[in-house]
Formats: C-alpha cells, sequence, structure tokens
C-alpha cells in the first residue's frame, strides 16, 4: 500500500514551486504513517523520480502534467492529469480480516486547476479531477494556500488546505461491501462524501545556482467518514519527504 496523502501533498508542493522556463531533474523520496489497519509502514514509502519542466503552456512537476489555456502574471487556468498512488494490497495486510478484502488499485487523476498567485497574500491553487481509470470513479477536490517566505538561497512555504473526496471516492477505498463484510467479519461499511483539513510546510535550499534540496511535512486530520471505517488505522496522519534536483 502508498498513501494517496503523500501523492497528493508532492504534486501539490511541485505546483507551487515550479520555476517557469526551468528544466530540473532530481529523486524525491517520501514516508507516510499507516493508513490501513495491519500493513506495514514501510509499505507506505514511495520513491520516484522528479521531472520538473515548462514549455510555452504545457508542464511537468513531479506526479503531474498539464497544459495553461488561460495564463496571466497572477491566474493560470489548466487542465492536468496526476498520478495517485493510494492503493491497498490485501496480501500486505498482517490481518486475516483484511486480507479478505479486495484490493484497491492505484489510479490516475484527470481534471482541471486554478491557480491565483499574489505577491502579498501568497498562492491559492484549487484542483477538481476525476478518476479516469475506472477505479473508485470517484472525484478528488483539492484547495491550498500557500505563502512563499524568502530568505537568500532558503525558501520556507506554510500552507494549509482541504481535500474533498465524493461517496464513490471514498466507498471505493474504505468502504467495505456486503460480500467483503460476509467473507471478513468486519462491518458493512459505505461512507458518503468528505472534507479532510491538513497543514503544510515546504522547504527549498540553493546549494549552487544548479543544484537544490527540498523538503516538506503534511499533517492530516482524516474525516470521520474515512477513520470511522473498519479498514483504517488511525484517525490523522503524517507525510515526510525530501530530495535533490539538479536544474539545466
Amino acid at each position: 500500500m502508498k498513501s494517496g496523502i503523500a501523492a497528493v501533498a508532492l504534486t501539490g508542493a511541485f505546483l507551487q514551486v515550479a520555476q517557469a522556463a526551468d528544466f530540473s531533474m532530481g529523486l524525491t523520496a517520501s514516508w507516510s504513517s499507516k493508513l490501513y489497519r495491519q500493513v506495514n509502514e514501510n509499505k507506505n514509502n514511495l520513491i520516484f523520480p522528479n521531472i520538473d519542466f515548462e514549455a510555452d503552456h504545457f508542464w511537468l512537476h513531479g506526479l503531474s502534467t498539464g497544459y495553461n489555456f488561460i495564463e496571466t502574471p497572477e491566474d493560470r487556468l489548466a487542465v492536468l492529469g496526476y498520478y495517485l498512488p493510494l492503493s491497498y494490497k490485501a496480501s500486505d495486510s498482517h490481518s486475516r480480516q483484511m486480507r479478505e478484502l479486495k484490493d484497491r488499485r492505484s489510479t490516475f487523476m484527470a481534471g482541471l486547476s486554478y491557480t491565483h498567485q499574489s505577491n502579498t497574500w501568497g498562492v491559492f491553487e484549487s484542483v477538481l479531477a476525476a478518476d479516469v481509470l475506472d477505479n473508485s470513479n470517484g472525484y478528488n477536490w483539492s484547495n491550498t494556500w500557500s505563502l512563499p517566505l524568502e530568505f537568500g538561497a532558503f525558501t520556507l512555504e506554510p500552507a494549509l488546505g482541504v481535500n474533498w473526496n465524493d461517496r464513490k471516492f471514498n466507498r471505493y477505498y474504505y468502504g467495505v461491501s456486503s460480500g467483503e463484510s460476509a467473507r471478513s467479519g468486519l462491518r458493512k461499511y459505505t461512507p458518503g462524501d468528505s472534507w479532510t483539513p491538513f497543514a503544510e510546510l515546504n522547504l527549498n535550499y540553493s546549494l549552487t545556482d544548479n543544484w537544490n534540496i527540498y523538503g516538506g511535512t503534511r499533517f492530516t486530520v482524516l474525516a470521520k467518514e474515512v477513520k470511522n471505517s473498519p479498514m483504517v488505522a488511525k484517525d490523522s496522519l503524517v507525510t515526510f519527504w525530501t530530495g535533490a534536483s539538479y536544474t539545466f
């Protein structure tokens, strides 16, 4: 199992720190606390290449890619897609009951993104996306406000946000069907839609004109529709990520 909370955090971070007309490559590693019951936390590790690229209106940042069809100095409206690695593999669980559940697959999300950037108030980003691989067939709406603070070569970026998942998304990743309940002994669970708040901190340090190191952390308070699931281990999540990149 890999945490989709980590994926969303990383996707948002890359969208916020992207530098126009630059091309950089690097490697990012992330870790998230346990989401599903009786699954080792080392299953939450995620390591992937980080490519940050913009050409005209097209961009590629980490786990996301898109095209800005409206772009001004302060506002961007884009079509985008991103990989969401939130998944559950029944064979990874130490619980007999959890091993009787069906696997939940990672997916690709696609939709629209709006970004407003102010020198005074920071950056606001809203992303509405749908599962396009016919897994959950659900929707996610992410809203994030961040405030980049520069101190020479060091950038500190605190952020606050909230994610909305529709009921199809939640029932696929956190629900327990009648058949699964009968096999496993876990109670049937059919959650509705949910709102999930989070706080985040991103860090970036320019070692040279070309080399950067970065990292961050996100604390997420799980909505009751998620934390009340028989599949879920805790009522909050902590995610960390770090990496290095080279700008050409």
